[in-house]
């Protein structure tokens, strides 16, 4: 039985790899295409036409990625997904979504929970991912490089200067976790949220890690569920002066955290026995 279960993930796997490749070719096409156009148009003084055509690209990549991509795999691999809010959320504000990360399948389970539009910060490594990671620069996700502070704070501040429209998403950790235990939370959806007044929405994602760890593709478990829950909002203070900074990104960085563990502590207790 444990070989038989092991040939279907890998199936499933194979699978969801060929769904990526097919969607991926057009995909692609589309969205460098766009970019392309639009940065000749800017090297001629049009820059207004580029940002317009990355506007597409934005919402283009969001309903390809949701609706075509995301929700194939999820179902290529028997795994389902339900979204909870524990308070209301208004989705038309702009909210900094602060989310912890085990798995790929988080990326799945919140494309399809989260209404478009939406822009990840991606770390600047997964840029040499195949699609999905290629797609990310003229998609106009944002991209930071957590090797150079300061490079990774202008690429954020250049994501407030533009026109941001829907949610902004952080993975906190900055990374998956290998054990499915919370890492530290980086700091930087605490600064973006302070500077540019967006309130914080702390997310939990359960059983991504027991559907697909960071390590050993071979150990997907097909028939899963992941859980999202989106905790109630925090607001960042109006009037703050910079000596207060530090201490309000500890205090927001500590908020969050706990509302998370909360949210992953419930999610424990209610898991059937094994």
């Amino acid at each position: 039985m444990k070989v038989l279960n092991i040939i279907d993930s890998w199936v499933r796997v194979a699978l969801s790899l060929a769904w990526t490749a097919v969607l991926g070719v057009p995909f692609m096409a589309i969205l460098y295409s766009r970019y392309l156009i639009g940065l000749l148009c800017s090297l001629v003084g049009r820059s207004d036409l580029l940002e317009r055509l990355v506007d597409r690209n934005i919402l283009t990549f969001q309903l390809v990625c949701r609706d075509l991509w995301s929700r194939g795999i999820l179902v290529l691999t028997r795994t389902s997904f339900l979204a909870r809010e524990t308070k209301t959320i208004d989705w038309s504000r702009t909210h900094v979504i602060c989310a912890n990360h085990t798995s790929v399948f988080d990326i799945f389970a919140l494309m399809c929970a989260v209404p478009v539009p939406v822009r990840f910060v991606a770390k600047r490594e997964l840029v040499v991912w195949p699609i999905i990671g290629w797609a990310l620069k003229p998609a106009g996700q944002v991209i930071v490089n957590r090797g150079d502070r300061d490079s990774a704070i202008e690429s954020l501040s250049e994501a407030a200067r533009r026109d941001v429209r829907g949610q902004i998403i952080f993975f906190v950790e900055g990374t998956r976790s290998r054990d499915g235990e919370l890492l530290p939370f980086k700091k930087g959806a605490f600064h973006f949220a302070l500077t540019n007044h967006m309130p914080l929405l702390p997310t939990a994602i359960g059983g991504a890690h027991r559907t697909l760890p960071r390590q050993g593709w071979w150990h997907l478990r097909p028939g899963s569920q992941i859980l999202v829950d989106f905790c109630a909002p925090i607001e960042p203070p109006n009037a703050w002066s910079e000596s207060d900074r530090p201490r309000l990104v500890e205090e927001l960085r500590e908020q969050t955290r706990l509302a998370i563990v909360a949210e992953l502590d419930r999610f424990e207790s209610e898991r059937p026995a094994a």
